[in-house]
């Protein structure tokens, strides 16, 4: 199943709910969609189940999640699990996400003791459990992983939890060729301020790449076509700031370090 026929099913497949998804800051549920003799697993968050945030505005969690997909696929980063919205839920208007079906795979963030970090990690900060063991949370240099942090430096993602990267397929498939790594929960993007709070600042001071480079010109040049994808999801002002903030990595050229004066990683981190 291709991406294409992938984004049909989310848009217009037949739906069964299976209930909640658990330990979810928002209403958070797993369907089940049929299309064309197919079935696929689909996350959806209803509009009308977001709690209230201080600092986003209200009822637009979805959107920005939709407005994460969109953002990725018009820039082929292919990072973000396939996103719509629909208006024929169970609970009404919401995003609906394709599942990631995790592999067996080694995860691309760790929790380990320090003589445990794999070889092909980067530590990102320690911590002290409850029960007095000291760890660590790292993360690979993978490609698909910088992938993910350089699409969260445009999105501005203030919420990138190890938890939220999953090493996985989107497809009802095994084959390791589906296999790819993703970032889930999209919803606290796009904000005008900077907010930034992630656990991938390993790749801090790494140059961009020229793929990078090509990916911050389209989007500080938010030509038609970009804008109009983006524009039913977010605001005049978040458009601009997005715009802003590609221009302002073009100019630095480098993954930025973490800021001194503000919280940089989310909490919980995992």
């Amino acid at each position: 199943m291709d991406q294409g026929i992938l984004l049909d099913a989310l848009e217009a497949g037949d739906w069964t709910e299976m209930g909640a998804i658990p330990r979810a800051s928002n209403d958070t549920r797993l369907l089940v969609l049929e299309h064309e003799g197919r079935a696929i697993k689909a996350v959806y968050k209803p509009i009308s189940g977001e709690r209230p945030l201080t600092d986003f505005p209200l009822e637009t969690l979805a959107l920005r999640e939709v407005a994460a997909f969109r953002l990725s696929h018009a820039l082929d980063l292919g990072v973000v699990p396939p996103t719509v919205l629909r208006d024929d839920l169970p609970a009404g208007r919401g995003s609906l996400q394709a599942y990631v079906e995790a592999s067996d795979d080694d995860e691309a963030v760790t929790l380990s003791t320090v003589n445990a970090i794999p070889v092909d990690h980067t530590p990102i900060f320690a911590l002290r459990t409850e029960d007095g063991r000291d760890l660590v949370l790292s993360h690979s240099v993978d490609e698909s992983l910088r992938t993910i942090a350089f699409f969260d430096l445009l999105a501005n993602n203030a919420d990138r939890k190890a938890g939220h990267v999953i090493t996985g397929s989107v497809l009802p498939s095994t084959a390791s060729a589906d296999i790819g790594i993703f970032g889930i929960d999209n919803g606290l993007t796009f904000h005008h301020e900077e907010k930034l709070r992630t656990v991938l600042w390993g790749f801090s001071r790494t140059s961009f790449c020229a793929e990078e480079i090509d990916a911050l010109q389209e989007v500080a040049a938010m030509e038609e076509p970009l804008r109009a994808q983006l524009s039913d999801c977010l605001s005049a002002a978040e458009l601009q700031a997005l715009k802003y903030r590609a221009n302002r990595l073009l100019a630095a050229e480098f993954f930025p370090e973490a800021p001194a004066d503000r919280t940089v990683i989310p909490w919980p981190p995992i």
